[in-house]
């Protein structure tokens, strides 16, 4: 029995020949197929995939196509399989020696019964993110707008040929007879839909939502300057044709159109730096949202499934975060978003589903990644798994063409533009080039059932490092190329949007162990990344279009307040400490005073927000609570009693502005009547902070510690007084902005 066991440990090259070779015991020239299947007429040439002894396939970032996996020990001697091979594997073979094929992505082998580490998955992760070899047919069917798997009972009828149909009528009149009685059939089951709740038009008064010409024209730019630049929703020549048609003669616009120019324009009010209308302009927007939402959630609507659908879910979803609509709640809603683009097919590359216009395809790609984009961003926000991983789908990102260049071929291909050349979907390129490391960065942050490691975290956090530098050096080269950047606001917003969108994921991933760094020096690294993150992130308030996204946007647009402010002064606050010394902090006040000045920032930036329509007054109360405590630290005062007067003055400020903006609601809040009593009538009443004492703030269980693992979950538990705070979250509708002086926090 020594001989064979010998034997077999003696074997560790992996098999080369494909599965009948080996079958036959024959030479195999390693072909696809090989000469000894084409020899024999075999229909099927398969490989097996190799690997290790006690090795684990996983599913890691996407491929378009079965790879194998590498031995985790595999050196320079390790022999290589043909290119040829990893091309022809079909997606449902199994091999002899128990490995089965993955049908998407690359794969890592992990070691089973070893410390299943980061770094251990870094080193053995095989391929890009975005792979070359193509994928394997495409297994579905089309009807229409829609794609089906082998669930469906319409992929089945093609298999049915034995049942008769009309092309199996004796006669051509008898089969034209029993068209004509499906067409009239059809006519009354399409005029029966019509009557039903779900296919009431829009409110007649529609156009009332829209501002004036002048005004919505310069919304339009604005939006298309701005966030079109950033996220690939439409396409500008196609919508600008149509808005020009709508101008012309509003009653020949089709719905869709209306409700996406009522979109663009929410998306792009909180933009628009009149001062005077603005006001009206958020009224407007927020209104537009509840008639978007309404159109699109009726029931059984199969002809939401299209293109403009999509392009609507994703203004509406955008159009609630900037407005701070909802905005806490848009996860939500984008799984639904995902799975309506899955149902349309947008998961798989338009390549692989039929003959497809180069419009059409770009216009698929585009829109697809701008889901993946919301969806990553929105479950970031809301601590959520993002619920969909880079192995469930095979579409490439968009190429590198501008919208023009779309409309000027009639071809099935079109050559793509260097990387190096600016283009309208640059900004998106750059983001997908990230995608599967972002999906699997926000995966860690929000994992729910296993806490990961530092030492797990550290090697995703260097990679997520080293793609923020290389899209800043990307930015660069952009910003290089055009020569207006420094007088045109709407430019620079794209590229302060990517600086913003990217290092968040970052700053996330860092951030519970930098609150923890003053207790543990293990975790100082993290604060100190964590601090650059958030000094970057308030350096965007000097952009004065940028800050007014900040100041009036929910979701990430918030990340100032919920995490930027404590990062901020536990870093002043540990300094302080770590000199008890008056005279110490008296002597380095001046080296402190730029970081001094940063936190004074952040704190009109939270006072500012209560006058753009946020209504949680907690941010703006913690702000101004923990500067008194660095203010007291810096002067040698009693904290508590400093904390306390700060507290007692920032709560009546708040109480100040929140009834100011609730007298001036009640008398802006009159839309037109069908359109007011569907979106107004469930409005939440508008929190207030009442005049009361504030001997709670002296309670000995309040802590000031910025390090303490529960001092953010003080603010939000129980042992607050709950008639202060009893309507704090975000309503879905909040009131308007009407009559409220923008003068005090004017940018300008």
């Amino acid at each position: 029995m020594a001989g064979p066991t010998e034997s077999i440990k003696k074997r560790q090259r992996p098999a080369l020949s494909c599965v009948e070779c080996r079958r036959r015991k024959v030479k195999c020239d390693r072909n696809s197929p090989c000469g000894q299947c084409r020899a024999h007429k075999s229909t099927v040439c398969t490989y097996a995939v190799p690997c290790a002894a006690g090795l684990e396939i996983q599913a890691s970032q996407r491929a378009q196509g079965p790879v194998l996996a590498e031995p985790a020990n595999q050196g320079a001697s390790a022999p290589q399989q043909p290119a040829s091979i990893l091309s022809n594997l079909p997606f449902s073979e199994s091999t002899r020696s128990g490995t089965t094929l993955v049908p998407e992505g690359p794969v890592r082998c992990t070691p089973l019964g070893l410390g299943s580490t980061h770094a251990i998955q870094q080193n053995l992760r095989v391929g890009p993110s975005t792979p070359e070899v193509p994928p394997g047919p495409f297994h579905g069917i089309m009807s229409k707008t829609r794609v089906f798997g082998h669930g469906h009972w319409m992929t089945s009828a093609p298999l049915v040929g034995s049942l008769p149909f009309s092309k199996d009528l004796p006669s051509e009149r008898s089969a034209e007879q029993i068209s004509e009685a499906i067409a009239e059939c059809k006519k009354l089951a399409r005029d029966i839909k019509r009557q039903l709740p779900s296919h009431s038009p829009l409110p007649t008064n529609i156009q009332q939502l829209l501002p004036s010409r002048q005004v919505l024209d310069g919304l339009v730019q604005l939006y298309f300057d701005t966030f079109e630049t950033c996220y690939r929703i439409l396409h500008t020549t196609l919508f600008r044709a149509e808005y020009e048609r709508y101008l012309s003669n509003p009653q020949t616009a089709t719905t869709p159109f209306k409700v996406k120019l009522l979109l663009v324009m929410a998306v792009a009010a909180p933009l628009h730096g009149d001062a005077q209308a603005y006001n009206d302009l958020v009224v407007k927007a927020r209104t537009s949202i509840h008639v978007a939402q309404g159109w699109l959630s009726a029931p059984f609507e199969k002809d939401r499934l299209t293109v403009d659908g999509i392009q609507i879910h994703c203004l509406l979803l955008l159009a609630r975060q900037v407005n701070r609509v909802g905005a806490d709640l848009v996860w939500v809603s984008a799984g639904s978003l995902i799975r309506m683009a899955m149902q349309m097919g947008f998961h798989q590359d338009p390549s692989y589903l039929g003959e497809i216009s180069v419009l059409q395809r770009e216009l698929r790609r585009r829109l697809w990644y701008t889901i993946l984009e919301l969806n990553v961003q929105t479950a970031l926000d809301s601590g959520m798994d993002p619920m969909i991983t880079a192995a469930e789908y095979n579409t490439q990102p968009p190429s590198n063409l501008e919208d023009g260049d779309l409309l000027e071929t009639d071809g099935e291909t079109l050559p793509a533009k260097a990387s190096s050349i600016p283009t309208q979907t640059s900004v998106l390129r750059l983001l997908a080039d990230s995608l599967p490391l972002r999906l699997e960065a926000t995966r860690e942050i929000n994992n729910l059932q296993d806490k990961p490691s530092y030492d797990r975290v550290l090697p995703l956090v260097n990679e997520l490092a080293s793609v923020c530098r290389s899209a800043r050096t990307f930015v660069d080269q952009l910003i290089s190329t055009e020569h207006d950047m420094s007088t045109h606001d709407a430019r620079r917003f794209r590229y302060a949007f990517c600086e913003h969108y990217l290092s968040r994921f970052l700053l996330s991933l860092h951030y519970p162990y930098a609150i923890q760094s003053k207790r543990s020096p293990l975790y100082i690294y993290s604060q100190k990344v964590s601090l650059e993150s958030v000094l970057d992130l308030v350096s965007l308030l000097e952009d004065k279009l940028y800050r007014r996204l900040l100041l009036s946007g929910g979701g990430m647009y918030r990340d100032i307040v919920t995490r930027g402010i404590a990062v901020i002064f536990l870093e002043l606050i540990t300094q302080l400490e770590a000199n008890n010394s008056i005279f110490s902090k008296q002597h380095n006040r001046a080296r402190r005073e730029p970081l001094l000045e940063e936190a004074r920032k952040v704190v009109q930036y939270a006072h500012d927000r209560l006058w753009y329509g946020e209504t949680n007054v907690r941010g703006y109360l913690f702000a101004r609570m923990v500067m008194a405590q660095v203010e007291a630290l810096l002067d040698g005062l009693p904290v508590k009693e400093a904390v306390i007067n700060a507290a007692s003055q920032s709560l009546a400020v708040c109480h100040h502005i929140l009834e100011s903006i609730a007298t001036s609601s009640l008398a802006t809040n009159a839309g037109p009547p069908d359109i007011a009593s569907s979106t107004y009538g469930d409005m939440l009443g508008m929190p207030t902070v009442a005049d009361t004492d504030f001997d709670f703030l002296s309670s000995e269980n309040i802590n000031f510690d910025l390090s303490d693992p529960y001092f953010v979950q003080q603010w939000t538990d129980q042992r607050w007084p709950q008639h202060l705070f009893n309507q704090e979250e975000e309503p879905r509708q909040e009131p308007s902005l009407g009559g409220v002086d923008l003068g005090i926090t004017a940018e300008e």
